[in-house]
């Protein structure tokens, strides 16, 4: 199953207009058991999450996720195919970062890793969106782009990411290079942030 990866700036009040359907999280947590959109096991945790009415799964997000058709440079699949809001704002798609290949990335910085929801969309929207942690925008605009790409490329190339958890070897591990052409575009984006801006992540299966 493909998991699509977008980096996007804004300012965290503009969440909520952006993502037709979604909601704030709940005041405080609560136990829940729920379906995981990306491996479909039932997993229970306390979240904030809010509570979605049958009703409301279908008919919220069917005008902001409808499915593209690849046609021509692959780069403009994963365009046209995000949310307009998100296309409105500096952003950067790609596919398959999650928590799995950015928290090593946040340890390699010297960044607390969080996962933070400020917004929760409807079980039928099939995605998420996280904040990035405070503090990684400063850090991936001055640290050496190179010398980072080394270090998290060796994180990644660890057993833990290569291996599946019955010891089956699932990846060769990364070289620098791939780190390298992850980075950049982050960087690039860091960059164009202004105050009040934070780097978030949409990540849609």
């Amino acid at each position: 199953m493909a998991i699509y990866s977008t980096f996007f700036l804004c300012k965290q009040e503009e969440l909520l207009g952006g993502f037709n359907g979604w909601q704030l999280p709940l005041a405080e947590p609560v136990r829940r058991t729920f379906r995981n959109p990306f491996t479909g096991e039932q997993v229970v945790l306390h979240t904030r999450e809010p509570e979605w009415p049958e009703e409301e799964e279908v008919e919220d997000c069917d005008e902001d996720y409808e499915v593209a058709e690849i046609q021509g440079d692959y780069e403009d699949y994963l365009e046209n195919r995000i949310p307009a809001f998100v296309r409105s704002c500096p952003h950067w798609a790609t596919k398959g970062l999650t928590e799995l290949e950015l928290e090593p990335l946040c340890v390699a910085i010297g960044v607390d890793y969080e996962i933070l929801h400020p917004i929760y969309g409807p079980p039928s929207a099939g995605a998420v969106v996280q904040e990035l942690p405070s503090g990684l925008s400063a850090k991936l605009v001055e640290l050496d782009i190179k010398e980072l790409a080394m270090t998290w490329a060796t994180a990644m190339s660890t057993h833990e990411h290569t291996h599946s958890v019955s010891g089956v070897k699932i990846s060769d591990g990364w070289e620098a290079t791939d780190a390298v052409a992850i980075l950049t575009p982050l960087a690039d984006l860091a960059r164009q942030a202004v105050s009040g801006q934070e780097i978030y992540l949409l990540i849609e299966a």
